[in-house]
């Protein structure tokens, strides 16, 4: 608690350096505006144009809901839940219409991370404080993105650098009880232009208490996390851009966790460097863009018997990501705009949990123990094309399909029609069909462990999805209602071999789908109330039983306020009914969070938030209780 009472008194001077009587006129903002989308064909589209489910998350709307993480921010989009895994309950995954989070891409500026296999880590290692905007397509997209965007891909768009600014920001938080909070400390530095160069740096540090269970059990992991990030930007022509960015990340998290009798107490290293560079051409009826980027992640994780601290286990596990990418646009003419993209990507993956056959080595622990590892070298290859058809006035076709090979799995063709019909000028119909496909992970393939086992004859998991929906504008409301279906076929999961031996084979087959509805009301310039409703009926069709970790039915519903007076104000609720925890039983229950912020001066603000206000604690969910925290943000 020494560290958090350090944070709340540097949040105090600041509060105290700071004017008091601020009223800086704010321009008011208007909620029913047009957006714009990349993601859902790597071309800027209107969102009411765009045939595919999507939803963007403003900077303006992260700032509203009083956000801490990239989980608080994505818990209340259309269509996502964030999930349990089996393999790390006390991590929160992505699901994206009932997907689980092996199905959902993750990208930053439209590139893939060296992550952990099933992504569970994901979120917790994205700082919050870099984003712009997030892009969220729901559906598969593996047209343009190939394996693992058959749920959809959520796109992280990250700060550029505009205007000469400074920020720092300190903030932390405390759990009902006061036996756990977080500490957070970010700062940005932008240059604005300097000639032709721009440059924005970055960092965050985020410290984590741990949360105990009464079984003695952690919630989450607990520790620290830092990260720096760079992007130079230099301007050739007002049309021509070359960036290099550079990124590095550090965390060293616990947690108690029993996967035996005994309690384990887990201590997780993981280091992850990133660079890119890319060059940016815009004409009128053009574009080209070409980049290569590299993402390195390397994983320490050491597992001690609690009593006794006695070594029950280690991994040691690097991955590098590489990737040359390519991109032309041409807008042929009022009709068609075509894109045609490339791209070459070789993976390494080595670790000690895993038997590739190849690449052998051996690692030595500080307690004198060695293991064997091995690495295992993935090359894919991928080119793509995509047609936007103004059939008519009134008609947009979007078409496209992309071809992925690999040097370990079969060749996969994904086709993807998109259709957007305008009944009037307010009211549009909309329909995609569309298959997707993703490959078996290391893990999958290469496994070696005591009683599971990868075989690396494994097929690509493949689906075969639609969904059609209609919009309405009338007034300062919108809505839309949509029904979307997802046969998936070959589904890899572990079966039992010999006596308590599994391996893991293509053998399920399941269908998710459902309906979601949204609605948004401007009660005013100032006022707007926003509205999503999810139903999923997944079902693994061999077995056919409901998936786990999945709700039936998710109500999420936000009122946000903002004044000319630099106040801004979030009430937001999450509705949890038929949440799936074991084969044998469900719970439903509602979360309610509520967050203001005021500036305080041109250089301060001052934001205080209160998750779960009502105390909901729940160890299966989990629900951890309340959790209030606040920050103080100084800017130039």
């Amino acid at each position: 608690m020494k560290k958090r009472q350090k944070t709340l008194v540097t949040a105090a001077v600041l509060v105290l350096i700071s004017a008091t009587g601020y009223a800086e006129h704010v321009p008011e903002e208007n909620y029913m505006l047009d957006e714009v989308v990349v993601t859902a064909t790597r071309t800027t589209q209107s969102t009411k144009d765009v045939p595919s489910a999507v939803q963007v998350i403003t900077r303006q709307t992260i700032e509203e809901q009083g956000a801490q993480t990239l989980e608080d921010v994505l818990r209340y989009a259309t269509g996502i839940q964030l999930t349990r895994s089996s393999t790390s309950p006390s991590r929160e995954a992505i699901s994206i219409r009932g997907f689980d989070s092996r199905f959902s891409m993750i990208l930053i500026d439209g590139k893939r991370l060296a992550s952990e296999i099933d992504q569970n880590y994901e979120l917790d290692r994205i700082p919050l404080e870099n984003i712009e905007r997030i892009e969220i397509v729901r559906g598969p997209v593996s047209s343009l993105y190939g394996t693992e965007a058959l749920g959809g891909v959520i796109n992280i768009i990250t700060k550029k650098s505009k205007t000469q600014s400074l920020m720092l920001d300190v903030g932390g938080g405390v759990y009902s009880g006061g036996s756990s909070g977080k500490d957070r400390y970010s700062f940005a530095y932008d240059s604005g232009e300097v000639g032709k160069f721009s440059v924005r740096l970055s960092g965050s540090q985020v410290e984590n208490e741990a949360l105990f269970k009464s079984s003695g059990l952690t919630f989450e992991p607990y520790g620290t996390r830092k990260n720096l990030n760079a992007v130079i930007d230099y301007r050739l022509s007002d049309r021509e851009t070359i960036s290099f960015s550079k990124g590095y990340s550090k965390e060293a998290t616990h947690e108690y966790v029993k996967p035996a009798a005994a309690i384990w107490k887990a201590r997780d290293y993981v280091e992850r460097d990133e660079h890119a560079l890319s060059y940016s051409k815009k004409e009128e009826d053009h574009e080209l863009f070409l980049r290569f980027y590299q993402s390195e992640m390397d994983k320490s994780l050491d597992q001690y018997i609690a009593s006794n601290q006695a070594l029950a286990n280690w991994v040691r596990a690097k991955r590098t990501v590489k990737a040359y990418e390519g991109r032309f646009t041409q807008t042929l003419n009022s009709q068609h705009r075509l894109t045609f993209g490339a791209e070459y990507r070789p993976e390494t993956f080595r670790g000690t949990a895993v038997d590739t056959h190849e690449g052998y080595f051996t690692v030595i622990h500080p307690s004198g123990q060695s293991k064997t590892g091995s690495t295992a070298h993935l090359n894919y290859s991928a080119a793509y094309v995509q047609d936007e058809w103004n059939m008519s006035d009134k008609l947009l076709a979007i078409i496209s399909a992309r071809y992925d090979d690999s040097n370990k799995f079969e060749s996969n063709l994904s086709p993807k029609l998109g259709l957007t019909y305008k009944l009037s000028q307010d009211t549009r119909i909309k329909m995609n069909v569309a298959e997707g496909f993703r490959s078996p992970t290391p893990n999958q393939l290469y496994q070696s462990a005591a009683t599971q086992q990868g075989n690396p004859n494994l097929k690509s998991e493949t689906s075969q999805s639609y969904d059609i929906s209609i919009e309405k504008d009338w007034d300062k409301k919108s809505g839309k209602l949509t029904f979307f279906n997802n046969d998936v076929t070959d589904m890899i999961d572990l079966v039992t071999i010999s006596g308590t031996n599994k391996q893991y084979q293509n053998i399920n087959k399941a269908s998710i789908k459902g309906v979601e509805a949204e609605f948004t009301y401007a009660l005013s310039d100032r006022l707007a109330w926003t509205n999503s409703y999810t139903y999923l009926d997944a079902v693994n069709d061999v077995t056919k039983q409901r998936l786990q970790n999945r709700a039936q039915h998710v109500l999420v519903s936000g009122l946000s306020y903002h004044n000319q007076q630099g106040f801004t104000a979030s009430l937001q609720s999450q509705t949890f009914e038929k949440y799936l925890v074991s084969p044998g039983g469900d719970k439903s229950y509602s979360v309610w969070n509520v967050a203001v912020s005021q500036k305080l001066s041109d250089h301060h603000k001052l934001r205080i938030g209160i998750d779960n206000i009502f105390n909901k604690t729940d160890k299966d969910v989990p629900l951890l209780g309340t959790y209030v925290h606040g920050s103080i943000q100084y800017s130039l």
